[in-house]
């Protein structure tokens, strides 16, 4: 594809361009963050503008405030739980969503780093959010580090109230690391591959609780079948001082593979826009 091809090549010209400048980079050193093999309880807040899942969203924008607590082993192991707070939707201000979360993460050498995680969603009943039907999520990631560009895998099981998807996502970043290793700025380009039972249930229980009268079992077609979802655009910065971690994650998404949505009265081509959101997370450890 064009567009992949062009995202390929700039990220090329970044890492190449980065490899002439006078920073530190590649994946962190150890000594980058005290933290990295320690034990630590965490705590903090996460700030997302707009709730956007593969480029896919809600007709309103859906904001989340979400504190946050966890532990973290020195072995990699850790669990968190999050609870998701949204002024959005017909209820007013309320609780959209509780995350309970467990992974772990290890790195095997100097070159590869790979992760699992577990994630239980519990939705509120009237949440608009496109995954208010997603119950839990089971997900493997891989990555290979070096000084230019950095390769991941991200594949993900997502169990729904009825139904399973599976989403590929294959990435490319570069980390420069600056102000000491205090400091890491990674642009990452990323594409996602996957199924769209989750937009299928999302769909039909909105129309079947707007209208009693029908009951609609499907309206996406081709649900099951894989597709590009969308290309990813996004810059991280992390800086860490002391005990504290500030993260800031622009991102700007582009869906394609529109879907075909047969409604009760019409069937429709879905209409895609472009998605620009920002994630900020503020994180004690100690």
């Amino acid at each position: 594809m064009k567009t992949s091809s062009l995202c390929l090549i700039a990220c090329i010209a970044i890492a190449l361009n980065a490899n002439a400048q006078s920073f530190k980079y590649g994946s962190q050193d150890e000594d980058d963050d005290i933290y990295e093999h320690k034990t630590y309880f965490m705590a903090g807040i996460n700030y997302l503008s707009n709730n956007v899942y593969l480029g896919r969203k809600d007709t309103i924008v859906i904001p989340y405030t979400s504190p946050y607590i966890g532990f973290h082993f020195d072995n990699g192991i850790y669990a968190k739980g999050m609870v998701s707070y949204t002024s959005a939707g017909t209820n007013g201000g309320h609780i959209d969503l509780t995350t309970l979360e467990a992974g772990y993460d290890h790195s095997f050498g100097e070159h590869f780093n790979a992760g699992l995680n577990a994630e239980r969603f519990f939705y509120n009943k009237n949440s608009v959010s496109v995954r208010a039907n997603t119950i839990a999520c089971i997900g493997a990631d891989a990555q290979y580090s070096n000084k230019w560009i950095e390769p991941s895998v991200i594949f993900d099981i997502n169990l729904n109230k009825n139904t399973t998807d599976y989403v590929l996502g294959t990435a490319l970043d570069h980390d420069f690391n600056l102000v000491d290793g205090k400091l890491d700025i990674i642009p990452t380009v990323t594409t996602f591959i996957g199924t769209q039972n989750y937009y299928d249930e999302y769909f039909t229980n909105r129309i079947n609780k707007r209208d009693k009268t029908v009951k609609v079992k499907h309206v996406v077609a081709d649900a099951t079948k894989f597709n590009v979802m969308d290309y990813e655009f996004s810059i991280k910065s992390t800086y860490r001082a002391n005990h504290w971690l500030f993260t800031l994650i622009p991102t700007y998404a582009i869906p394609l593979s529109p879907a075909i949505i047969t409604l009760p009265n019409k069937i429709q081509r879905e209409k895609l826009s472009n998605s620009f959101y920002l994630e900020l997370d503020i994180c004690y450890r100690s």
